[in-house]
């Protein structure tokens, strides 16, 4: 009797709960409570959307290799973790861990600006001082940051037509408007592109273009800028009245090709990085800025309502990063990224209907190109179909191109990025998996045309 009475207790407060759930959803519908327009035309970022299922298979008991995210197969470099563990254990003082500066830590801006000076060899009238850096939530709070103040809603900028999609995804919500500016055969998106663009404006009568934000090396790309590319863009930018944002976040991790910084030759470019990537901190979502004078006054404001500050264990911790000892074990990662990038490179070499590969000269990432010959549209045999398909008969993560490409254009569903941030092993266990998947997607494709 007692369990009769106990279920249907149960079964009459679920009842009245969900009833009660239902009502207050009619009510909201009723008196037109929802979401903003602006949230509902955010397009999802993608990769997190297969790390999502990849995750969910992963906990149902399947084996998968994550090449699907940019996040270092490494934690923190040891000295950042063992400062973080002093902080929180230390005396009552350093165990306060309460809010900063809302630029953040001076000891650590120092750091920063001294890394500028010895790493670039940055000329005496382009030298940073503490005073013009931010220490940021992560980059992304920088891109909020440096969005809302340099740019009004219904302004242009300018992205790559293949570019990190939440410069994009920022942007739109933020109510900006979007040059998407095709790459050139190289995969960059160079002054040579983009005043092009400007002048097709000018010609049509359109927007005038009031910043560009691209990054080098790039994701998902890999290609970098040279050094008298990035000159060049910084120039163009001055001319045309455009702001340049130069996202950094990459730097530290190139193979042979020399990185250069906007810095050295703009005295209008933003500069953002982050310490998530090279000093493999992506959980402790901790990044910079480096401004140009007039907008120190405007982001000191924009920080100080939105975020405060950065999470101050973070910084804190991050104080370590440009050590000796902590470089010695990060270019030890930049050592297995090499690696993993030369193996994924040779795999594909091998495979003769892949005949597209971006350069990947720095960062982390693959990105390749299927071509026409290796989708079918019509039947919906594209890179997304790919990747879904590799994911659950395989168990091997990539990230299909329409999370990067210009939505307007038909290469998101012919391109996909393999990330090699994961680890030597885990590059080459997902290579095996592929190269073993591939010829029946070469047959199904086949198959479909025919």
């Amino acid at each position: 009797m007692v369990r009769l009475f106990i279920c249907a207790w149960l079964l009459a407060t679920t009842k009245n709960t969900l009833s009660t759930a239902y009502t207050a959803r009619s009510k909201m519908a009723d008196n037109n409570i929802k979401p903003s327009n602006r949230a509902t035309q955010v397009e999802s970022f993608k990769v997190m959307d297969v790390l999502r299922r990849a995750n969910q298979l992963e906990a149902e008991g399947r084996t998968i290799y994550h090449c699907e995210v940019g996040q270092p197969e490494s934690g923190a470099p040891k000295t950042v973790a063992q400062a973080a563990v002093t902080a929180l254990t230390g005396d009552a003082n350093q165990s306060r861990l309460g809010y900063t500066d809302a630029f953040g830590l001076v000891e650590l801006r120092e750091k920063i600006a001294e890394h500028y000076k010895e790493k670039y060899s940055l000329p005496a009238d382009k030298e940073v001082g503490a005073d013009r850096i931010v220490v940021t939530t992560g980059s992304s709070g920088g891109f909020l940051l440096a969005f809302t103040a340099c740019f009004d809603a219904g302004d242009v900028i300018a992205v790559a037509s293949s570019g990190y999609p939440c410069y994009r995804n920022i942007g739109g919500a933020l109510g900006l408007e979007l040059a998407n500016v095709p790459i050139n055969e190289e995969f960059k998106l160079t002054a040579n592109e983009l005043r092009k663009e400007v002048d097709e404006r000018k010609a049509s009568g359109k927007k005038r273009i009031r910043g560009v934000i691209l990054s080098s090396p790039s994701n998902p790309t890999g290609a970098m800028l040279s050094v008298t590319e990035l000159k060049d863009m910084c120039e163009l930018c001055e001319k045309e009245g455009i702001r340049f944002l130069s996202d950094e976040i990459y730097h530290g991790i190139s193979y042979d090709k020399e990185a250069a910084t906007a810095l050295s030759f703009s005295s209008t470019a933003i500069v953002i990085n982050s310490f998530s990537k090279y000093y493999s901190m992506s959980g402790w979502r901790l990044g910079w800025m480096v401004l140009p004078p007039d907008l120190v006054d405007p982001i000191n404001t924009l920080q100080q309502n939105m975020f405060i500050n950065a999470p101050t264990i973070s910084q804190t911790a991050a104080i370590q990063c440009w050590e000796p000892e902590t470089i010695a074990e990060l270019e030890t990662h930049v050592a297995k990224y090499r690696k993993s990038r030369e193996f994924i490179l040779k795999q594909l070499d091998s495979i003769s209907e892949i005949k597209s590969i971006a350069p990947a000269d720095g960062g982390f990432y693959v990105y390749i190109d299927l071509g026409e010959e290796l989708v079918c549209r019509g039947k919906g045999l594209g890179s997304t179909e790919m990747c879904r398909m590799l994911l659950e008969e395989k168990g091997v993560a990539f990230t299909p191109g329409t999370d990067f490409e210009d939505p307007a254009g038909n290469l998101g569903d012919r391109r996909f990025r393999i990330s090699y941030a994961g680890g030597t092993t885990v590059v080459a266990d997902a290579m095996d998996h592929f190269k073993d998947y591939w010829p029946s997607w070469v047959k199904r494709v086949k198959d479909a045309k025919n």
